[in-house]
């Protein structure tokens, strides 16, 4: 079983569904919810808590007094502080109904625990690519791209039963389909992209997957219509 979010992973989670985060944070976060589905669940239900919120509000310039705010409190040391601030300075986006509506929320959020918690930043590479590819048929997985590498890690996170394997395929802007071979009908799949097909891994081509067989693979053009699908996207 899946251990519960702390509060801060909680509070980043809802930084990120307000888009509160930038560079390094925000791509962090973005990795997490391909890698935690308990993370991406807690991005999902902040987000559907949120959106609401912000219904027949119109957008309102905050005030300039919160950059100085936050840079005298980063000063001196806070940096638990400087997070509930701006998150708070969202509120500011909408009337005082909203602002009231949030710290409602708040205080249904447990106290801090009496320990530190240091949460190790690891540097992404650069125009990291994703994409989550999704059917009809109720197929879902994630797609995760290294250009450094030149790596896809395919993580299936539910596909139909089949005789036939998922076979993952790249649909550049020509509409031609290119195999990059089969993958795993769960779990996660490392895929080398051929040096020959990493230029079509690009921002808003297509990644999609058709059940094929195992023989001859990969195989020269896809035999079926693609039971998942999704847009590629650099982050």
């Amino acid at each position: 079983m899946a251990e519960p979010l702390t509060r801060e992973q909680d509070m980043l989670a809802a930084e990120l569904a307000l888009g509160l985060l930038e560079g390094e944070e925000r791509t962090g976060a973005l990795r997490l919810v391909l890698a935690d589905p308990a993370f991406a669940a807690a991005v999902d239900a902040w987000r559907a808590r949120l959106d609401p919120l912000c219904d027949d509000f119109a957008e309102a310039t905050p005030p300039d007094l919160w950059p100085a705010i936050e840079a005298r409190l980063a000063a001196q040391g806070n940096g638990d502080t400087v997070r509930q601030l701006r998150f708070w300075r969202w509120s500011a986006i909408g009337s005082g109904a909203v602002a009231a509506s949030l710290a409602a929320a708040m205080l249904l959020l447990p106290g801090p625990d009496p320990v530190t918690v240091v949460r190790e930043v690891v540097r992404a590479p650069d125009q990291v690519a994703v994409a989550q590819l999704g059917g009809e048929a109720g197929a879902l997985l994630a797609a995760n791209y290294d250009p450094g590498e030149g790596t896809l890690r395919i993580r299936a996170i539910d596909m139909p039963q089949s005789e036939l394997a998922p076979e993952l395929w790249v649909i550049p802007a020509d509409g031609v389909p290119r195999s990059l071979g089969l993958v795993g009908a769960s779990g996660t799949t490392r895929v080398a992209v051929p040096a020959r097909l990493r230029a079509l891994i690009i921002d808003g081509a297509t990644l999609a997957i058709t059940m094929e067989p195992v023989a001859g693979a990969p195989h020269a053009a896809p035999s079926s219509a693609p039971v998942a699908a999704g847009k590629i996207s650099k982050i």
